[in-house]
C-alpha cells in the first residue's frame, strides 16, 4: 500500500510540474487564406534570464516569417509577437518552441495551421490569354562565333578610317567651356523651373539642390565633394582653406554644412521641412556659391597675372592631323582588335587567374564585412559578403536532412574561396562518427574539383564551447592555357552533432604571402553559436 502511495504521488508531482509550465503559445486564428497574416504570440511566465531562440517552423517550410516584434515586458510575464502568413494551402505543423529559462529548456505546444485557397469566381473574373513562353536570356557564349567575323569586320574598318583621315583634313572645330559658377548658377535655375516643391518631391529636390553644390566645390576647388559625406566634405574645405589660404568665411562654411545637413535628414530620415525652409536653404546655396566663387577668384588673382574674369573661354583644335597621328590611331585599332580576338579565344576566365595576386593583396586593403550564416548561426569575417546558393536536397535523404544552406564566394579553383555551409536533420542521429563524416565531406569535395589530397592533417578545435576539428590538406590542378600545376591548399572547419552539422571551408593559392593573410584572417575571425 506504501508502495503505490509513493507511485501515486510521484505521478502527481510531475503532473504538478506539467502544469506549472511557464511557457504558452497562442495565435489570432489557426485558419487563413493564401496570403492572410496570423500573429503568433509566445508567452513567458518569467522576467529573468529568459532567452527566445530563432522561430522553428513547419518542416516543408511554407510558412513564413513577416516580422519578428520586440518582446513586451508586461507585469511579471514576458510576450514574443510574430507576423506570419503563407502562400500554399494545405495543413502545417508549427513544431514545439523551445524557450530557456534559467540555462532550462521548456516547450510550448505546437500548433496545426490550415490555410485555404482563394475561391476565384470565373463568371466575374476576367479571363487573360495563356502568355507566350519566355525567351532564355543571351550569355557571351550565344556571340562567341560572330567573334571571328568581327575581327576582319574591325581589320576593314581601320583601314577605311585611314584612308579618310589621310584624304581629309580636320576643319576647324571650337570648343565651349563654361566657368564652374556659371554652370552651377544655370543649374539652379533650371531647378527652379522644374517646380518640384509645387509637385512635392522634396527628396529629389534636396538631391539636385545638393549635388550642384557638390560639383561647383568639385570643379572650382579640386576636391572629392561628390564621394565625400557631409562631415568629410565640411572637413576637407577647412583643411583646405587653411593650407590655401583662400579666404573662405566661417560663416559660409557653416551655412554649407546646415544646407547639407538638412538635405540629408530629408533624404534618409524622412524629414519634412516647411517650404519656408526648403526656399531659405535654396537661397543660401545661391550665397554660398557666389561666397566661395569670390573667395577662389582673389586666390587666384593673387598668384597669376592672366585674365579670369572671361566667362567662356574658347579652345581651337589643331586642323591638321599629322601622319604620325595617323600611325597611332591605326596602331591603336590593331591592339585593340588582337586584344578581343585573344579574349575571345582564350576567355576571361584564363585572364582573371592571371590577376590572383592584385586581387588577394586588394581584399587586404579593401572593407571586410561580419555577418552571421545558416542556422544554427556562423559568424565569420570575410573581404566579401556571401551569397547564398540554392541547394536541392535529394529524394533520398529527405527523410533525414530538414534543412541545408550554403553561402559562398569565390571559385574551388581561383586564389581564395569561402563556403559556410549549415545542415539540419530531422532527428537526432545515433552513433554520429566524426570520422566518417569528414571522410564523406573530403571525398565530396575531391569530387567536385577533381583533385587528390595530399599532407592531410586533423586537430580537434573548439569554438565557443563547441567541439570540431579542423582539417588542412594540399591539392594540385593543372592549368589548361600554360600547361602547368597549381599548388593549392585547403582548411575546413567541421563542427557537428546529432542535431546539425556546421562547416566552414576557405581554399588558396599555396605560396601568395597575401592569399595566405586572407586565410588566416577568414579562419581566426569564425565564431559559432552554442
Amino acid at each position: 500500500m506504501n508502495k503505490n502511495l509513493v507511485y501515486i504521488l510521484f505521478l502527481i508531482g510531475f503532473v504538478g510540474l506539467a502544469q506549472k509550465n511557464p511557457v504558452s503559445i497562442a495565435t489570432d486564428t489557426t485558419a487563413i487564406k493564401i496570403g492572410e497574416q496570423i500573429q503568433l504570440k509566445i508567452t513567458v511566465n518569467e522576467t529573468n534570464n529568459v532567452i527566445f531562440p530563432k522561430l522553428q517552423l513547419d518542416s516543408l517550410r511554407k510558412i513564413e516569417v513577416i516580422e519578428s516584434l520586440p518582446v513586451d515586458t508586461l507585469k511579471n510575464r514576458l510576450e514574443k509577437k510574430y507576423l506570419l502568413t503563407s502562400f500554399d494551402s494545405g495543413q502545417y505543423v508549427l513544431p514545439k518552441q523551445q524557450i530557456i529559462i534559467s540555462n532550462k529548456k521548456f516547450f510550448t505546444d505546437s500548433l496545426l495551421i490550415n490555410v485555404a485557397t482563394v475561391k476565384v469566381d470565373t463568371l466575374k473574373q476576367k479571363m487573360f490569354p495563356i502568355k507566350s513562353i519566355k525567351k532564355e536570356p543571351k550569355t557571351f557564349d550565344d556571340y562567341k562565333h560572330l567573334l571571328w567575323w568581327l575581327i576582319p569586320i574591325l581589320i576593314l574598318l581601320a583601314v577605311v578610317l585611314y584612308y579618310i583621315f589621310r584624304k581629309k583634313e580636320k576643319k576647324e572645330t571650337q570648343k565651349i567651356f563654361v566657368t564652374p559658377i556659371n554652370e552651377a548658377l544655370q543649374r539652379l535655375k533650371e531647378l527652379d523651373e522644374k517646380q518640384l516643391l509645387q509637385q512635392n518631391k522634396i527628396k529629389i529636390y534636396y538631391s539636385e539642390l545638393t549635388n550642384i553644390v557638390r560639383t561647383y566645390l568639385e570643379k572650382d576647388m579640386n576636391i572629392p565633394a561628390l564621394e565625400s559625406t557631409t562631415n568629410e566634405l565640411i572637413e576637407t574645405i577647412n583643411d583646405f582653406n587653411e593650407s590655401s589660404n583662400l579666404g573662405i568665411s566661417k560663416e559660409t562654411i557653416k551655412q554649407l554644412k546646415e544646407v547639407l545637413q538638412s538635405a540629408d535628414l530629408v533624404k534618409f530620415a524622412k524629414s519634412k521641412p516647411i517650404i519656408e525652409e526648403i526656399k531659405r536653404d535654396r537661397t543660401i546655396a545661391e550665397d554660398i556659391l557666389k561666397n566661395t566663387q569670390n573667395a577662389v577668384q582673389i586666390k587666384q588673382d593673387e598668384s597669376t597675372d592672366e585674365d579670369v574674369q572671361e566667362m567662356i573661354v574658347s579652345q581651337k583644335l589643331p586642323s591638321k592631323t599629322t601622319n604620325i597621328f595617323k600611325k597611332y590611331i591605326i596602331v591603336f585599332v590593331a591592339i585593340f582588335v588582337l586584344i578581343i580576338g585573344v579574349v575571345g579565344y582564350f576567355g576571361y576566365k584564363y585572364f582573371k587567374g592571371k590577376s590572383v595576386e592584385k586581387t588577394a593583396s586588394e581584399m587586404l586593403d579593401k572593407k571586410w564585412y561580419t555577418s552571421s550564416y545558416g542556422s544554427p548561426e556562423v559568424t565569420i569575417e570575410t573581404p566579401k559578403i556571401l551569397q547564398q546558393q540554392t541547394i536541392e536536397i535529394p529524394e533520398n535523404l529527405k527523410s533525414i536532412i530538414q534543412s541545408q544552406t550554403t553561402y559562398n564566394y569565390g571559385s574551388l579553383t581561383g586564389n581564395i574561396y569561402i563556403e559556410v555551409t549549415s545542415i539540419n536533420f530531422v532527428n537526432e542521429l545515433n552513433n554520429f562518427s566524426y570520422d566518417t563524416g569528414i571522410q564523406a565531406i573530403l571525398k565530396q569535395i575531391s569530387q567536385k574539383i577533381g583533385a587528390k589530397f595530399t599532407g592531410l592533417n586533423e586537430e580537434i578545435r573548439v569554438n565557443n564551447g563547441v567541439e570540431g576539428r579542423i582539417i588542412m590538406a594540399n591539392y594540385e590542378l593543372e592549368n589548361n592555357i600554360v600547361q602547368q600545376q597549381n599548388k593549392h591548399k585547403f582548411t575546413l572547419l567541421f563542427f557537428a552533432n546529432s542535431k546539425n552539422i556546421r562547416q566552414i571551408l576557405v581554399t588558396q593559392l599555396i605560396g601568395d604571402e597575401k592569399a595566405d593573410e586572407v586565410s588566416n584572417r577568414i579562419i581566426n575571425s569564425v565564431s559559432l553559436k552554442p
